[in-house]
């Protein structure tokens, strides 16, 4: 963890209606002094959007550049699931996709809109998935996480419903690939 990061404790108790699959999670994961808040929720959400055993946040925070943002490895270490947020480069997803079965980003509609516009209107063309959320849910989360947080996260229709101490949201989930 590096000088200045400060140290997220979160609890998600995890209903995905739709795959029948009901989790508690506990974790922790370091915030970097230079990741902005957006990016750390994004972090959060793609975890509990996506989450499998085996899954982990990057051990390095930012500082270990080449890894994956969140990923599932095998008992060999070897990685089964690279999972970026935000709007990492089309070629760092596609030499993901070369090295790794499965591949997701995890983003909200106006970075993935400013990323179509920086590569010509086009989604980058990697053999995964794009998840979409609205970003009205990243940035009042953004604004608002403690650094001990509970969340009743529930997966149901294609709408993400979260629940904390304080608030109550729902974000549309959308999948590209």
């Amino acid at each position: 963890m590096a000088q200045g990061s400060q140290l997220y404790h979160g609890h998600i108790q995890l209903a995905d209606t739709d795959s029948q699959r009901y989790e508690s999670l506990e974790f922790s994961t370091p915030q970097h002094p230079s990741e902005k808040p957006e990016r750390l929720i994004l972090r959060l959400l793609a975890y509990t959007l996506l989450y499998e055993p085996g899954m982990a946040f990057r051990k390095g925070g930012l500082s270990e550049g080449n890894a994956p943002d969140v990923a599932v490895r095998d008992i060999d270490d070897r990685i089964l699931h690279w999972i970026d947020v935000g709007t990492p480069t089309p070629d760092r997803l596609q030499k993901a996709a070369r090295h790794t079965p499965r591949v997701s980003l995890v983003t909200h509609e106006h970075l993935l809109q400013r990323w179509k516009r920086q590569h010509d209107g086009q989604l980058p063309d990697f053999s995964g998935r794009i998840v979409s959320l609205d970003s009205e849910l990243v940035e009042i989360l953004a604004a608002t996480l403690p650094r001990r947080f509970e969340w009743q996260a529930t997966l149901s229709g294609g709408v993400l419903y979260l629940d904390s101490k304080d608030l109550s949201l729902s974000s549309n989930i959308t999948t590209h690939g």
